[in-house]
């Protein structure tokens, strides 16, 4: 009696009563049982493309029993649940072959146990998958004009927006509600505190929610690398404020508030140094300090030693603001002289050839795909730095260092003095040579 192993696959956007797993499963079984087969196990791929050849788990699983001779016979419903593109067919035949495992399609008069039904199925695959690349064309050519008459594309809709006649329009009181996320992240510096005082609004209830929120470009008016693709929520300063703040990644604290804690770097090895309490013993007094951990783990990659007090670095910025900020500031107005400008309208003249040599079938989809890609992160990069040096007025610094800053800083909450600094200060390096460099934003 052979031993036939039944094969059901569905993608989840092609299920159909007819085509479902337990309709092929049965179909299946009634077949290997008229047949006088003796099933060996059933392999289901559910929700799997035809297309994802490695990410087909049980076609897999299959093989390997193939290959340990567990199986005479593969009983399929239909050429397309088995494959879809003639180049995963003569991969996995070329295993079936060599173990002399046929396979056949229940459904369809398809088999491979003469030379005449494995030509019939070369034939019929080398078809579908020909019109299956038209039809991805088609769909990328309505992609395209949809995205050139800023049209949506998917049903997915920002929270604080809405569509009509197939655009996005603003939701005014949604759009209220998500501006208040920005400004509540940025006053409170956390993610659990910026969740309780949002919480009940219809905001996203996880962290990773929030997060994907703040940092979601669509707030900015940007999609699918066009600006002005919809209305803007948000304007580039908040959402760039909110960018540096969650790359600090600031960790909460029951007991201790590190003021520095996300600015401070090892000029050694590059990484974050870690707020950290040491004990003076004399006095028994306690100690914020930062030191990079790198020099402590097992591993021991990074040599500096060296850690700074944060109460001494306090000092030291508030009695010297005045003199690093002036450098910094005369440096960034010296380097204006950089046109982002028009590094920007050259990249987009090159974007737009680029879009005539593909709509004249020059070059092939997968290269216009390629190099929108890279112009397109050229751009986003040239517009961040031309941000940057429109920033260089440093208006919250000049005036920061406009005021007597020691006489109301150490009124402030430590809270306070952390918002403050993180307002003005990009990064603060420190290394085994104890030299302390202030990078400002």
């Amino acid at each position: 009696m052979k031993r036939a192993a039944l094969y059901a696959r569905v993608s989840t956007e092609q299920q159909t009563d007819k085509d479902s797993i337990p309709a092929q499963v049965d179909a299946l079984t009634k077949y290997a049982k008229e047949h006088n087969y003796e099933i060996q196990d059933v392999y289901i791929d559910d929700g799997i493309s035809g297309t994802l050849l490695d990410e087909r788990d049980e076609l897999q699983r299959l093989l390997d029993n193939v290959k340990k001779h567990k199986i005479d016979i593969i009983l399929i419903c239909k050429l397309d649940r088995w494959f879809r593109s003639v180049k995963h067919y003569m991969t996995v035949q070329e295993i079936l072959e060599k173990n002399n495992v046929p396979w056949k399609s229940i459904w369809e008069n398809y088999e491979t146990e003469s030379p005449t039904g494995r030509l019939m199925i070369t034939q019929m695959l080398a078809f579908a998958e020909f019109e299956s690349g038209n039809t991805a064309l088609r769909i990328n050519k309505t992609f395209d004009y949809k995205k050139k008459n800023k049209e949506v594309l998917s049903g997915q809709v920002p929270f604080g927006y809405k569509i009509v006649d197939k655009h996005y329009e603003i939701d005014p009181d949604k759009a209220k509600i998500a501006r208040s996320l920005f400004e509540t992240y940025i006053s409170t510096g956390n993610m659990c505190e910026t969740m309780r005082l949002t919480q009940g609004q219809g905001l996203p209830k996880t962290q990773r929610g929030i997060k994907c929120m703040l940092q979601n470009r669509k707030y900015l008016g940007e999609a699918y690398g066009q600006t002005g693709y919809m209305p803007p929520i948000i304007d580039e300063e908040t959402f760039d404020t909110v960018q540096r703040m969650l790359k600090m990644n600031i960790k909460s604290r029951r007991t201790n508030v590190y003021i520095f804690s996300g600015l401070i770097w090892c000029s050694d090895c590059n990484n974050k140094m870690t707020g950290t309490t040491d004990e003076y013993h004399a006095k028994k007094r306690r100690y914020k300090i930062y030191r990079c951990m790198y020099h402590y783990r097992p591993l021991k990659t990074c040599q500096n030693s060296k850690s700074i007090n944060e109460s001494k670095l306090e000092k030291y910025l508030v009695e010297n603001l005045k003199d690093l900020a002036f450098a910094d500031i005369q440096e960034k107005e010296n380097g204006k002289s950089v046109d982002y400008e028009k590094q920007i309208a050259a990249t987009e003249k090159k974007l737009a050839r680029l879009k005539e040599l593909y709509i004249n079938e020059l070059i092939s989809l997968d290269e216009y795909k390629a190099d929108a890609a890279k112009f397109s992160e050229d751009i986003k990069d040239f517009r961040q730095k031309a941000r940057e040096l429109e920033g260089s007025d440093k208006t919250q610094l000049k005036s920061l260092i406009g005021t007597n800053l020691a006489d109301w800083y150490w009124t402030l909450k430590e809270e306070e003095r952390r918002t403050l600094w993180r307002s003005v200060i990009k990064r603060i390096w420190y290394g085994s040579d104890k030299n302390l460099v202030v990078e400002f934003l």
